[in-house]
């Protein structure tokens, strides 16, 4: 079997040289210790003349079909008529959540996008490939689908959006993915590529490549090769990464000797919740439903680790949401295969979100609600 090679993300000219850095990417370890969120702070405290420093952190999960769950909330939180969505200092994002963090990084101005997410079926993200052929074959299903939608909703004024809020006010937007060569999590700043001096094209190709990556579920979407090494679903390691966030608070803190405090917003794509039927009896069933609990349980953890970690530390403020959501009230199916993307499903969820969001005040779950949910089972 061939080596996936995915849309190439860098041409044959002397711009590639200037390009190919910033998409090898870098591991969580070391944007800890170089520039993860630094120049986010650093703005953030020039631009306040005294006081205390609030800086606001967004972070979207995985949770493959769920992620419409997100983009509702994201919808209706630039709808709440008393606590509207902020411009956030830094955005991260894994797998769907990935999808979503360019639009919420950019701002309510492009909050239509989101609509996409409604009733999203799964023709409009995969189709499967022959039976026959898949033994050939680096996965079941082909996402050219997907990448038409990514590439559709990467326009042109959204890239120069996010290259222009990098720029002037040092905002950051990061997703991750899991490197399958050395098993690392590696954290690709899209915001250095959004503001890369490359073609309009080029920028669009490599930003897709980074979300195909992030969003390849194993087995079910062929891994995206990115500078020379294969990436898949970031929802494979952490899901969110704030221990690098509290290192780059606390070095400008001591460089400006200013009170810098970190304001966390976690949007889980995921319903947190056991299965409501048996794993169908076949191949593929068998495989989605250890997928899903894979899944699950790696979302559980990072949630759960996270907000220990948050809680730990008197600098940081952590609230976040879940899909609590009754597909069956909704007259959808209660329980749906992991990679399943069902029309009822989504719209539900979606729908869900946006009114969770727009009521004043968000019911918000507390950090001790969100360690007891991950810790459920």
């Amino acid at each position: 079997m061939a080596r996936p090679t995915g849309a190439q993300c860098v041409a044959p000219t002397d711009e590639s040289k200037q390009f190919a850095p910033v998409l090898v990417g870098q591991s969580a370890a070391e944007m800890a210790t170089v520039d993860m969120a630094t120049t986010a702070m650093q703005q953030a405290v020039s631009q306040s003349s005294a006081g205390p420093v609030t800086v606001h952190v967004l972070s979207l999960s995985s949770g493959g079909q769920y992620g419409a769950f997100g983009a509702g909330f994201l919808r209706g939180w630039s709808e709440n008529p008393v606590t509207p969505r902020p411009d956030f200092d830094l955005v991260t994002g894994v797998s769907t959540g990935g999808l979503l963090a360019p639009v919420a990084f950019a701002g309510a101005a492009f909050d239509p996008i989101l609509d996409t997410y409604r009733g999203i079926a799964q023709a409009d993200v995969y189709r499967n490939y022959p039976p026959l052929t898949i033994p050939f074959r680096p996965s079941v299903a082909s996402t050219a689908p997907l990448q038409r939608l990514i590439n559709n909703q990467l326009s042109d004024e959204l890239i120069d959006t996010i290259a222009a809020r990098h720029t002037n006010e040092g905002a950051q937007l990061l997703v991750s993915a899991a490197n399958l060569d050395t098993t690392e999590n590696r954290i690709f700043n899209l915001t250095d590529v959004a503001s890369s001096p490359t073609s309009a094209a080029m920028r669009r190709n490599c930003l897709t490549e980074v979300l195909l990556a992030s969003a390849a579920v194993p087995g079910l979407f062929a891994p995206r090769q990115i500078g020379g090494e294969l990436y898949a679903d970031g929802g494979l390691r952490d899901h969110v990464f704030f221990r690098a966030v509290e290192s780059a608070r606390a070095q400008v803190a001591r460089d400006t000797g200013r009170d810098l405090r970190v304001e966390a917003s976690v949007i889980v794509n995921g319903a947190l919740r056991r299965p409501g039927s048996p794993a169908p009896d076949t191949l593929t069933g068998y495989f989605a439903r250890s997928a899903e609990i894979l899944a699950d349980e790696v979302l559980r953890d990072s949630i759960a680790e996270t907000v220990a970690f948050a809680q730990g530390r008197p600098h940081w403020r952590i609230k976040g949401v879940f899909a609590e959501v009754d597909l069956t009230a909704a007259g959808c199916a209660a329980s749906q295969a992991s990679g399943t993307i069902d029309p009822c499903v989504t719209t539900a969820l979606f729908d869900a979100g946006r009114t969770l969001a727009a009521t004043a005040p968000i019911n918000w779950k507390s950090a001790q609600d969100l360690r007891q949910k991950a810790g459920e089972l």
